[in-house]
């Protein structure tokens, strides 16, 4: 064999010739991707792993009420629990003087803006907030998934309360859904003591809210596609109802996703509750996930699409260079550190930082990630290709992308 890893042209190429700097990431192949596409591309693909996730645990616990259950007390506990430990008033603009679970608006709004969740606050007051979004890549989950978010801030909400002075409790509703086929989602918080509603279950967080005739719709032609942080009209910053300011560069670093954030702590729920063992689930997941990737390129023109994309040379081949390359784009996007080991016609080696993908500390991101690119390469390049784990080192995930039969595959 020749050498390891093909040619690059170095991503410093071209320094001190007078070019500008490019905020971007690389192909193998010197293509160029810039900050916001790299960051759209990374949500969608990881939306697209949530979603056929989602499908998995909804195999595990079949029926609706049980699993909307679990994952709203599973999500609002962890994120209660997180927001009592490392709660940042100042980072989201929570002023000394804000009182009650009201505050926890603000926590949402600026974690939607950072997601590429992008809309607007239709309120802001003392006893009622309202959120209105016009994109979330993680629609594509269901709606489990929109009343476990909700019941992940009101958990926010209530620990952010109980680092303050007393003041109105608010019963946080998602009354529009995009995963329930709405045209927006919508938040809205309610003071309770102000606008009495009989009590509900965990997971029925969905409206209608009392405030229903106070609720302000934008019509499509006005909504918005990018977040603050991509729009001139807001000066590319994202800026909250208390001035509290940001721009991109700090906005998205090591993306968090609905897998990681929701769904696979999910599963490891199920498993607590013995809904499954954790080898039925470990099954079923890598089942789903591994189909979810074959069919990412079961069409002819999806390859020619993705090759394009990459930038790939006629002179590559049918190898695993095209999902190696595909890898890298990816860990670019989500500022994930890794090594390239070999990069040739005959093998790609990767070693990735678990830390990178492991972004809220859910240990089975990485292998998620693995049965995907398992089930991507069979239909990306073909059959004879596998992707599996080997030989890695400590706090590291050393993929292999080669050849490989498997008589029991």
């Amino acid at each position: 064999m020749g050498q390891k890893i093909d040619e690059r042209i170095p991503k410093n190429s071209g320094e001190g010739a007078g070019f500008s700097t490019f905020n971007a990431v690389q192909s193998p192949w010197n293509k160029l991707y810039s900050y916001q596409e790299a960051l759209h591309y990374a949500s969608r693909f990881e939306s697209v792993l949530s979603a056929a996730a989602t499908q998995a645990l909804r195999i595990m616990v079949p029926d609706y009420a049980q699993r909307a259950q679990m994952m709203c007390e599973e999500a609002y506990a962890r994120l209660y629990a997180t927001g009592q430990l490392y709660g940042n008033d100042d980072g989201f603009g929570i002023h000394p003087f804000m009182c009650g679970q009201f505050a926890g608006a603000l926590i949402g709004d600026k974690g939607d803006d950072a997601l590429l969740m992008c809309g607007r606050c239709q309120d802001f007051g003392t006893y009622r907030a309202e959120k209105e979004l016009d994109v979330c890549d993680w629609d594509i989950c269901g709606s489990e998934l929109c009343r476990t978010t909700t019941m992940s801030l009101q958990g926010q909400a209530d620990a952010s309360a109980e680092r303050r002075r007393k003041g109105p409790t608010m019963d946080y509703l998602m009354v529009e859904a995009k995963g329930c086929g709405d045209r927006h989602c919508r938040i809205i918080a309610e003071s309770r003591e102000k606008y009495p509603a009989p009590p509900h279950a965990l997971w029925e967080s969905f409206g209608p809210a009392v405030t229903e005739d106070y609720k302000k719709y934008t019509e499509e032609e006005d909504c918005v596609s990018e977040s603050m942080m991509f729009r001139e009209e807001c000066n590319y910053h994202f800026v909250n109802g208390t001035n509290n300011e940001t721009d991109s560069s700090n906005q998205m670093v090591n993306m968090s996703t609905a897998a990681s954030l929701y769904i696979l702590p999910a599963i490891a729920e199920a498993v607590k509750r013995e809904y499954v063992t954790q080898t039925q689930a470990d099954h079923i997941l890598k089942c789903v996930l591994e189909a979810a990737g074959k069919a990412m390129f079961g069409e002819r023109y999806a390859i020619k699409a993705c090759r394009d994309y990459l930038g790939v040379p006629d002179s590559v081949g049918e190898d695993g260079r095209i999902l190696g390359g595909l890898i890298e784009i990816l860990l670019q996007s989500l500022v994930c550190k890794y090594e390239v080991e070999a990069f040739n016609r005959e093998e790609v080696v990767l070693v990735i930082d678990r830390t990178g993908l492991e972004i809220t500390g859910t240990k089975n991101v990485p292998e998620a990630h693995l049965m995907m690119w398992q089930g991507m390469v069979k239909t990306l390049v073909n059959t004879q290709w596998s992707v599996w784990e080997e030989d890695s080192p400590a706090r590291k995930m050393r993929v292999k992308i080669a050849k490989k039969i498997d008589k029991f595959m």
